[in-house]
C-alpha cells in the first residue's frame, strides 16, 4: 500500500514541475513512510512519485517507482495472486530480479498491455508509462482511488484529492444537483469530484493517456448478479455453501499473505467474525483483533461482543477507546481526510484503530468490509424482497393505498413505515427507506426531482437495483474511501476478502433469492454456525458506527452554506437532536465548513516555500 503520484504534460518538463510533482509526494508520505523516490522524462513530460509502505518483498529492488525496460511503474496496492502470475511467467522464460508484486505487474503489463489487469486478484491504484503513452488502472471494486486533475497542461495524479487541491489552488465546483445528492446520500458520486478539473477514476477502469491528455478509456469489469429461476426459492445446499466457503476461505488465504505483521480489524459482527473463525480453524492463524470502542455506553459499542469471539477463537484482543476530543471530529477534521463534503465520519474511528495497529508494530490489517454488499446483507435488501410484490404495483396504485391506511397511521410502526414508503414517488423509494422523515425536507431543494429520477430510475425490482446501489455505488463513494484514507493516515494497509472475483463469481452462480428469501444474511450465518457457538453467532447487526451525537455535539453554530437557502437550513438545523435528522444536520454542516476549509488550505499551502502550480485557475 502506498502513494502515487503521476504528471503526464503537454510539453517538456519545467523545474517547477518536478518541484510540484516533489510536493504531492510529500502530501502523500503518511501513506508510505518506508521508502519514497521518483522518476521522470523531461522531453517526455513525465513524472512520477511514490511513498512506498513495505509489505510484500521488503527490500530496497522493490522501492518505486519501479523502472525496467523502458517502462516505469508507480503503484498502490497488493496483487493478491502474484506467486501464480509469476510461476506463468517464469515458466516462459522471464526473468526476475525482486521477490515482490511490484515486478510481477510491471513484466505481466508488458506482455499483456492493458488485458493484464483481468488477470489479478487485488486491489490496486497505479500509473504508467510504456514509453509512449500513460496508463491509469484501478481495481475491480475501487478499493484503491486514483484522483486525475485535468489543466491546461496535462494531467495530474494522485492517490488522495486533498493535495490536488492544494498544490493546484483548485476551487470548489458544486451544482445545485451536487448540493441535493450529498444531503440525501452523504457523498459526491463519481467520477466527479467537488472541484471540476479533478475525477475520480471509476471502479475496473483503464484510461490511455497520449500527450497529457486522454484518449482512451475502458470499464473492464461490472459485478456479476444471479437471475432467479423457476420455481419457489431455496436455501442453499450443503455443497453449495462448500463452494463458498472455499472461494472465501482462499481469497483470506491470499489476503494473508504478507511479509509484513498482520492484525484483524473485528466488530464482533458477523462479517468480521466469520473472517476470525476461519483464520483460526482453517488457516491456524493466531492473529490480534482490534476494536473500536465508544464512550457513555453508546449503542454502537462492540467491544464486548469482539471480545467474546477473539477469547472463543484464541485471538488476542485490543480495544480502541475512541478519543472524546471535539476536534477530532468537527467538520474541518473530516474535509481534512477526504477533500470534499463527506459524512462518513467513522473514518475517525479507523483512522484510531489504525494508529493503535501501527502502535503494535502491525502494517497490514483484514477486515469485514464488503460482506453486507456481497452477501446482500443491509436491511433494505430484505425488506425490498419482504414486500416485492407490493413494490410492484404503479406508482399510483401504492401511493392511493397510503392514502387510504393514512389515517389509522400513529397506532401501528409497521403502518406507519408503510404509509411512509408507498406514499413517495418510485425514484423516491430508496431515500424513502434510508430516512423518511428527511425526503419531505430533500424536496425543497433545487434540482432534487432531476437528481433522483436520474439516479434512481429503475431498471429491475427495487429489491435488486437496491442491492447493485449499495456495491456499485455507496461502497464506492462512501465505505471504501473511508477505509483506505482512514487506515493510510496512519501508515497501515487494510485487505478486504469478500471483494474477490472469485467470490462474488460463485454467488452471481446462485439463485439470489437464496440469499434473500431466509433471513438477513442467512448465508454467512449459517457458514458462521460451522465454526462458532449459536450465542455468538445470533446477534444482532452493528459493525463500526459512528456515534453521530457527539460529532454534532462540536458545533453550536447554525450553519448556513452556499446555495442552499437560510429557511431550510434552519429548519433542518432545529431538528439536530432527533436521531432520525442527525445525519442531514451533519450533512449541513459540512457543507457550511467547505468553503472556509479551502481557504485555509490554500493559503497554508501558499505560504510554505516551494510551493507551485502548474497553472493558475
Amino acid at each position: 500500500m502506498c502513494g502515487v503520484v503521476a504528471l503526464f504534460l503537454k510539453r517538456p518538463l519545467t523545474d517547477a514541475d518536478i518541484a510540484l510533482g516533489r510536493e504531492l509526494t510529500g502530501d502523500v508520505a503518511h501513506r508510505g513512510p518506508d521508502a519514497g523516490g521518483e522518476w521522470y522524462d523531461r522531453a517526455n513530460g513525465v513524472y512520477f512519485g511514490h511513498r512506498r509502505l513495505s509489505i510484500v518483498d521488503l527490500s530496497d529492488a522493490s522501492n518505486q517507482p519501479f523502472v525496467r525496460d523502458g517502462f516505469a511503474l508507480s503503484y498502490n496496492g497488493e496483487v493478491y495472486n502474484f506467486q501464480n502470475l509469476r510461476r506463468l511467467q517464469e515458466s516462459r522464460g522471464v526473468p526476475f530480479e525482486t521477490s515482490g508484486d511490484v515486478e510481477v505487474l510491471l513484466r505481466l503489463w508488458q506482455d499483456h498491455g492493458p488485458a493484464a489487469v483481468e488477470k489479478i486478484d487485488g486491489m490496486f491504484g497505479f500509473a504508467l508509462w510504456d514509453g509512449s503513452d500513460g496508463w491509469l488502472a484501478v481495481d475491480r471494486y475501487g478499493e484503491k482511488q486514483l484522483y486525475h486533475a485535468e489543466t491546461p497542461d496535462g494531467s495530474v495524479i494522485c492517490s488522495e484529492l486533498g493535495p490536488l487541491v492544494r498544490r493546484l489552488g483548485l476551487c470548489p465546483s458544486l451544482s445545485a444537483e451536487m448540493r441535493a445528492e450529498f444531503l440525501a446520500l452523504g457523498y459526491i458520486a463519481g467520477p466527479r469530484t467537488a472541484y471540476r478539473e479533478v475525477t475520480r477514476l471509476p471502479p475496473a477502469t483503464v484510461v490511455r493517456l497520449s500527450l497529457g491528455a486522454v484518449c482512451d478509456r475502458t470499464t473492464y469489469w461490472r459485478p456479476p448478479f444471479g437471475k432467479p429461476t423457476g420455481g419457489a426459492a431455496k436455501p442453499l445446499t450443503e455443497r453449495e455453501l462448500d463452494r463458498l466457503q472455499e472461494a472465501l476461505l482462499a481469497s483470506l488465504d491470499k489476503r494473508l499473505y504478507s511479509d509484513a505483521p498482520v492484525c484483524l480489524f473485528l466488530s464482533g459482527g458477523t462479517d468480521s467474525s466469520l473472517i476470525a473463525a476461519m483464520a483460526a480453524h482453517d488457516l491456524g492463524r493466531s492473529l490480534d483483533c482490534i476494536t473500536v470502542g465508544f464512550p457513555q455506553g453508546a449503542t454502537r459499542d462492540e467491544v464486548a461482543a469482539a471480545a467474546l469471539v477473539a477469547q472463543h477463537l484464541g485471538h488476542r484482543h485490543h480495544p480502541v477507546q475512541s478519543e472524546g476530543d471535539p476536534s477530532l471530529v468537527n467538520g474541518e477534521a473530516i474535509l481534512d481526510y477526504f477533500g470534499q463534503p463527506n459524512d462518513n465520519v467513522t473514518i475517525t474511528a479507523v483512522h484510531q484503530m489504525a494508529r493503535e495497529a501501527t502502535r503494535l508494530n502491525y502494517k497490514v490489517g483484514i477486515t469485514g468490509m464488503g460482506g453486507d454488499e456481497v452477501f446482500y446483507g443491509y436491511n433494505k435488501h430484505a425488506h425490498f424482497y419482504r414486500y416485492r410484490h407490493l413494490y410492484l404495483l404503479p406508482e399510483g396504485v401504492r401511493r392511493s393505498l397510503a392514502t387510504v391506511a393514512a389515517p389509522w397511521t400513529g397506532k401501528s410502526s409497521k403502518l406507519d413505515a408503510f404509509v411512509s414508503l408507498f406514499g413517495v414517488r418510485d425514484f423516491e423509494l430508496f431515500l424513502a427507506f434510508r430516512n423518511p422523515k428527511t425526503l419531505p425536507a430533500l424536496r425543497g431543494l433545487e434540482d432534487f426531482d432531476a437528481w433522483a429520477l436520474r439516479s434512481f430510475a429503475r431498471q429491475q425490482p427495487i429489491a435488486y437495483e437496491s442491492i447493485r446501489f449499495d456495491l456499485e455505488d455507496s461502497m464506492v463513494n462512501s465505505r471504501l474511501p473511508t477505509l483506505d484514507i482512514g487506515s493510510m493516515r496512519a501508515g497501515l494497509e487494510l485487505r478486504t476478502p469478500y471483494l474477490s472475483r472469485e467470490v462474488q463469481d460463485v454467488i452471481a452462480s446462485f439463485d439470489p433469492r437464496s440469499l434473500l428469501a431466509f433471513g438477513q444474511k442467512s448465508v454467512l450465518r449459517r457458514l458462521l454456525n460451522r465454526y462458532l457457538p449459536k450465542n455468538l453467532v445470533d446477534r444482532p447487526k452493528h459493525g463500526f458506527i459512528f456515534p453521530l451525537d457527539r460529532f454534532l455535539a462540536s458545533t453550536l453554530r447554525p450553519p448556513k452554506p452556499e446555495g442552499i437557502t437560510a429557511a431550510w437550513s434552519e429548519a433542518v438545523w432545529s431538528m439536530r437532536n432527533e436521531p432520525a435528522w442527525h445525519a442531514m444536520a451533519i450533512r449541513l454542516l459540512l457543507l457550511d465548513a467547505f468553503d472556509g476549509w479551502r481557504g485555509r488550505l490554500i493559503n497554508a499551502s501558499s505560504g510554505a516555500a516551494g510551493t507551485s502550480k502548474i497553472v493558475s485557475y
